[in-house]
């Protein structure tokens, strides 16, 4: 499906080049020319280079580029999509494109005279929003009964405006422990409104928030929407109510939407987002709705497994993948062992069977629902001296020496951004959280950076070892040092004895990443609008390697299912095909059931010719295990068998023997 590099031929050369290769349902998505359209796209059936394909075919037929919004749920998708439309259509590069939140945050500036905002404003990430709280709710606080922290009111006010409930009820059905202190939750809220007001403040939902209300505003949201002429929304199945609404706005003042995603592979619950959301639009936009069936990653006896998982959802919308692979003689196994140390010796036993087959380790992957159920897995590949690495994704603004980089610039552009303020002054030896909070209230009404500096220095008088954020300060802010990646290295040079100082253990693999995220600001003209995209936008992948040098090879990979969504691998191993993990043991209400069959179908799907599911059937204690309920779903879709006995010796990996228990504790 790869275009080719003949661009001398005319529109009609082009058009033949945009369709080839695509079969029929995917051609008919390129094609597509309703006002609403809703594309049904099955795991692996090419739905980003569909996407990529319609982009540049309504360029190619005279869509202004500029009046395409596509957007995605990471900013290097969109980019992606954004190039590779490119090889068809140059002019392809122009359209409008990003996450919910940097388009956001582009039109609230872009607009935030006509919304009454001062010129500087800040965005604040996770861990700042919660610092916000805290100072708040710690005014609003009593000692009379058990409230709930700041970082737990920070997930109710989230999950609250995201699904558009009333605190209230999400309190009672999430949190019911806090029935109590719902009135206290509210007020907190209320005055965390005006924290964020009175300080030029926007958190993540806030942008959403500002999105919704300028596109329903009566003249700023024609305004508005007049800008774009087709939107694309990529993972509508991950949409939230808050994001819906969005959506909503932009057809309300005829934009062409087209809305692309796998309700099967809902598997954000927790987040507010539900398959019903997918279902739900299709009806009220009476969209038409286009399959995409062909899988083009799996083999067809892997597709049988999961239509069978697919099947067993009570909502769902009827379809069957196709494997476009053909079949692979092999049949997804499943595997009976004696207990979890017996477990991990079978599963390396296999994973090294494939590499002297010729599978390389990074074409394998262990992939489980709870990272509790890799554990002795992963000391057995320890053992065993297996490169192994896991998954998991750290924003770049929750890695601590990245952040108190980013607080410097972010106090030098906002005097009122407290919690920035707090973090860069708390580096200082002998700075607590008393002597910063009464320099942030000087700080807070000085009126000027240079004001704000000066204060720091008094400090200074006292505490010598607070000059150099003074010193980091004053050199962010002075243009004169060059653009912001210069600027920002300066800055971490004279801030460098503090951070070593507090991240003594790692320090070199800490500045390391903070050196990777100073490069990020080489695509910025300005430090403002390179701290609030990296706020909004940016990851940095942290991984916890093996015993062995990665350099030596690339390592297998240890993932949850959640962080291996939109990822393959050629063999995927599946540890504790248990009750209590597949599916958790919080399942018991139909809703949650239909959510652990998605997230069981996202597992299967991401292999391409190996599925290997394991079910240790002793406890520790002696007693049986309790089996999946969903090994009935696809038990008749695979081979079974029963593991080999592992001798004492080799139980747990190291040698000698560990007893059950202490894997089941680790």
């Amino acid at each position: 499906m790869s275009p080719t590099d003949d661009r001398d031929g005319g529109p009609e050369d082009t058009h033949a080049r945009i369709l080839s290769g695509l079969n029929d349902q995917q051609q008919a998505v390129v094609l597509a020319c309703e006002p609403d359209v809703a594309v049904v796209a099955g795991a692996g059936s090419g739905k980003t280079e569909t996407l990529t394909r319609r982009i540049a075919r309504l360029v190619l037929d005279g869509v202004e580029p500029e009046r395409i919004l596509a957007i995605t749920f990471t900013n290097q998708a969109a980019l992606n999509m954004r190039d590779r439309a490119a090889r068809y259509v140059p002019d392809a590069r122009r359209i409008r494109l990003g996450t919910f939140h940097s388009i956001a945050l582009a039109l609230v500036m872009k607009n935030r005279h006509a919304m009454r905002l001062p010129d500087k404003i800040s965005v604040l990430d996770t861990e700042d929003a919660v610092a916000s709280l805290k100072k708040v709710a710690a005014a609003l606080r009593t000692n009379e009964e058990n409230l709930p922290r700041a970082a737990t009111i920070n997930k109710i006010l989230s999950f609250a405006r995201n699904t558009e409930r009333t605190i209230e009820d999400v309190v009672h059905s999430q949190y019911p422990q806090y029935v109590h202190a719902v009135e206290f939750v509210q007020k907190v809220s209320s005055a965390y409104v005006q924290f964020r007001r009175r300080n030029a403040l926007f958190d993540f939902d806030g942008l959403l928030e500002a999105l919704a209300k300028m596109l329903e505003h009566e003249r700023l949201g024609p305004a508005i929407a007049s800008l774009f002429e087709e939107a694309l929304i990529d993972e509508a199945q991950d949409l939230n109510a808050l994001q819906i609404r969005i959506v909503r706005a932009l057809r309300s003042h005829d934009v062409r939407v087209m809305f692309v995603g796998d309700p099967s592979q809902s598997i954000y619950q927790f987040r507010g987002a539900s398959p019903d959301i997918m279902f739900t639009l299709i009806k009220e936009c009476s969209a038409q709705v286009y399959l995409l069936e062909t899988n083009y990653r799996s083999s067809a006896e892997i597709l049988e497994v999961a239509n069978a998982v697919e099947e067993a959802m009570r909502k769902r919308i009827p379809r069957e993948l196709v494997s476009h692979c053909g079949t692979s003689g092999l049949l997804p196994r499943l595997i009976e062992v004696d207990d979890k140390a017996a477990e991990a010796v079978a599963i390396v036993d296999a994973i090294l069977d494939r590499k002297n087959e010729g599978m390389e380790l990074e074409e394998q992957a262990i992939v489980v629902r709870s990272t509790a159920n890799f554990r002795h897995v992963e000391a057995e590949l320890i053992a065993r001296k297996v490169p192994y690495m896991v998954r998991a994704g750290v924003k770049v603004t929750e890695a601590g020496a990245v952040r108190d980089l980013l607080c410097v610039a972010r106090a030098s552009l906002n005097l009122g951004n407290e919690p920035a303020w707090m973090r860069i002054l708390q580096l200082a030896p002998r700075v607590g959280e008393r002597k910063a909070a009464k320099m942030v209230e000087a700080i807070s009404g000085c009126g000027s950076l240079q004001n704000a500096i000066g204060i720091v220095l008094d400090a200074g008088l006292k505490n010598e070892a607070i000059r150099p954020v003074a010193h980091a300060l004053r050199l962010v802010d002075d243009e004169r040092g060059g653009p912001p990646a210069a600027r920002l290295r300066l800055a971490l040079n004279a801030l460098e004895p503090l951070m070593e100082a507090e991240y003594r253990d790692d320090w070199k693999a800490r500045k390391a990443d903070v050196v990777a995220v100073i490069d990020i600001a080489h695509q910025h003209a300005d430090l403002d609008s390179f701290v609030s995209s990296l706020t909004i936008e940016t990851s940095i992948e942290k991984k916890r390697m093996g015993t062995v040098d990665p350099n030596e090879e690339r390592p297998l990979t240890l993932t949850t299912i959640h962080s291996a969504k939109g990822l393959e691998w050629q063999a995927v191993y599946v540890p504790s095909m248990i009750e209590g993990h597949i599916p958790t043991m919080y399942a018991q209400a139909p809703d949650d059931v239909d959510e652990e069959l998605r997230a069981f179908y996202v597992l299967v799907t991401r292999a391409k010719t190996h599925l290997e599911f394991f079910k240790p059937t002793v406890m520790p204690d002696g007693m049986l295990r309790t089996a999946s309920r969903f090994e009935g779903v696809i038990r008749d879709h695979c081979g079974r068998e029963r593991g080999a006995r592992v001798p004492h010796g080799r139980r747990g990996g190291f040698g000698v023997r560990i007893q059950p228990e202490a894997v089941e504790l680790w």
